[in-house]
């Protein structure tokens, strides 16, 4: 499995054990093209949640872009930015560094 992938679904992860651990039903999509990762469900409101794992940069700040990109049927590359809430965690990471 490629790192970065491991790395988001751990966040992923991460996020449904906080928000379970918080007293909310957890939905997960049936698809991996779903413009949302998880959806949380409590006292009758559901909320779409997209996480995003992100490392610190050099200046120390988390920079998180809520957008969607993908490739049309001609190969074009299309970016849309993304309006929703957002829940942020900070998670220590428990990936070794490789070289």
């Amino acid at each position: 499995m490629h790192h970065t992938k491991e790395k988001g679904d751990l966040g992923v992860l991460k996020a449904q054990l906080d928000l379970f651990e918080q007293g909310f039903i957890i939905l997960n999509p049936v698809t991996e093209h779903a413009s949302f990762d998880l959806v949380a469900y409590k006292e009758k409101e559901f909320k779409r949640v997209q996480v995003k794992y992100k490392s610190l940069d050099k200046t120390g700040a988390i920079t998180v872009h809520f957008r969607s990109s993908w490739a049309d049927k001609n190969g074009t590359i299309c970016v849309r930015s993304i309006r929703m809430s957002a829940i942020i965690w900070i998670l220590r990471t428990t990936f070794a560094q490789s070289r």
